[in-house]
């Protein structure tokens, strides 16, 4: 298959990505994300090659420009740079990269939302989760449900616990108080 004068053996058909899925997705994308699309892009093409050095300052708008570039537009230069790689590589395959580009993308954010989960996560004995699990169903609850609503109650309880408590030892005070005959006299002196 020829391509701008360049030869592609390739599997399959290829296809360049759709530009309006492109632009949505780049549209959506932070600087991090837009960067990080043009360096996947890149070692798709030129694997294992840096190009760290050819996008210097590029801001949020012209690396989401730089992804639709590389991906839907001709030319063999971006805003007066040309990069070397074989940008028709890119543009022929574009579907399928910008299709892998996108998964790995969703991966890495879940991978990231995972581990941020588990930053959360509790780890209970086997026969206290059957626990768990038996009173969360008796009550038509998702485990973390139950727990989340147990957790509640026994803060509310505690407060309230902790406020008698505070209460009793404010009446005890005041009738040993009383008793010593601290008090006496002193409210007449105010």
């Amino acid at each position: 298959m020829s391509w701008h004068g360049s030869t592609f053996s390739g599997m399959g058909e290829a296809s360049s990505a759709d530009p309006v899925k492109v632009s949505q997705w780049v549209e959506s994308a932070d600087e991090f994300q837009c960067k990080w699309a043009v360096k996947y892009l890149w070692n798709q093409a030129v694997p294992g090659g840096s190009l760290d050095l050819y996008l210097g300052e590029l801001s949020r708008g012209q690396l989401a420009g730089l992804v639709e570039w590389m991906l839907c537009a001709d030319g063999d230069s971006y805003g007066g740079s040309t990069f070397p790689m074989p940008i028709n590589g890119v543009r022929l395959h574009g579907e399928e990269y910008f299709a892998k580009a996108r998964n790995a993308w969703n991966q890495r954010v879940n991978r990231q939302k995972k581990a941020s989960q588990s930053k959360n996560t509790i780890v209970v004995d086997p026969e206290t989760k059957s626990k768990i699990r038996k009173l969360a169903s008796e009550h038509n609850l998702k485990d973390g449900e139950f727990l989340s609503i147990l957790i509640d109650l026994m803060s509310e309880r505690r407060g309230a616990v902790e406020g008698i408590i505070r209460q009793r030892k404010e009446a005890k005070r005041a009738a040993i108080a009383s008793d010593l005959g601290i008090f006496s006299g002193f409210g007449d002196s105010l």
